[in-house]
């Protein structure tokens, strides 16, 4: 897939799944403006991209906060005067370790709901104005098998509450955005990824490796494919949403989960 003369903002780029989306638009031609609260590992990631060959500028800012969202627009208007794919990959569960739902405190609400649901929201309404002045534009949201209920170890639904609940959130919001937006030829989707494993220090493999070997296994055998994902399968199906390929589909929620 090629996007030679694309501009594209990924939120959440520092690690994991950002960063092979990131990395995969980059490889196929677009300028990317590669987002992420953890500075410092974002520009290692713009630096790789740049030593491959690719164009790629770091922006540290927390997509929950208006204020630095909108620097994050200007700054990629600045540079490369267009923006033509928004990827919302920044999020997180926070602390899933709850036993109870009366654990949950209103402070930890607010942080995964803002970080997942508010921060998508906030990014969507900076580059919109945009899109629709060029009647072209390809959106990306993120959600979670976790939505469905279907994903995650026995004993940790509680600590997961706010996460389902943002990554609910995020499918409606998808597919009323792309109803609102189909008029001006953008297109609006989301994916659900179920259990991808990144690299050793990212949070969801540090959980699951600290798992039981028996939790492990029942988390396994509880996916049709019988293995994790990998950043990169999640990354494909990403660039192919933001392709021509894609020019027809919109509103859509698509699982990467091994056929959970």
């Amino acid at each position: 897939m090629q996007f030679q003369d694309r501009v594209a903002i990924v939120t959440g780029s520092a690690q994991g799944i950002g960063r092979a989306i990131a990395k995969k638009l980059a490889s196929g031609g677009a300028s990317v403006l590669a987002t992420d609260i953890q500075g410092d590992k974002v520009a290692r990631v713009a630096e790789a991209i740049g030593d491959a060959g690719g164009i790629a500028l770091p922006f540290e800012a927390d997509v929950s906060n208006a204020v630095e969202v909108a620097q994050m627009v200007k700054l990629a208007l600045d540079t490369y005067g267009q923006i033509d794919i928004l990827v919302n990959n920044a999020g997180g569960s926070g602390n899933i370790g709850l036993d109870h739902t009366e654990d949950i405190s209103e402070e930890l609400w607010d942080q995964i709901v803002d970080g997942n649901l508010k921060s998508s929201f906030l990014c969507c309404r900076g580059v919109v104005p945009h899109m629709k002045s060029r009647r072209s534009g390809k959106i990306v949201n993120f959600s979670s098998m976790t939505a469905r209920g279907t994903f995650g170890p026995r004993g940790t639904s509680a600590g997961r509450l706010p996460y389902a609940g943002a990554k609910s959130g995020i499918i409606g919001f998808t597919t009323q955005l792309a109803k609102d937006l189909g008029q001006f030829n953008i297109n609006v989707n989301a994916v659900m990824p179920g259990l991808v494993l990144t690299e050793l220090g990212a949070r969801v493999a540090d959980r699951f490796t600290a798992l039981s070997i028996e939790e492990q296994e029942r988390q396994r055998s509880g996916i049709p494919l019988g293995r994790p994902g990998e950043p990169h399968e999640v990354a494909s199906v990403v660039a192919f949403l933001v392709s021509d390929e894609a020019s027809y589909v919109s509103g859509a929620v698509i699982p990467v989960s091994g056929g959970l």
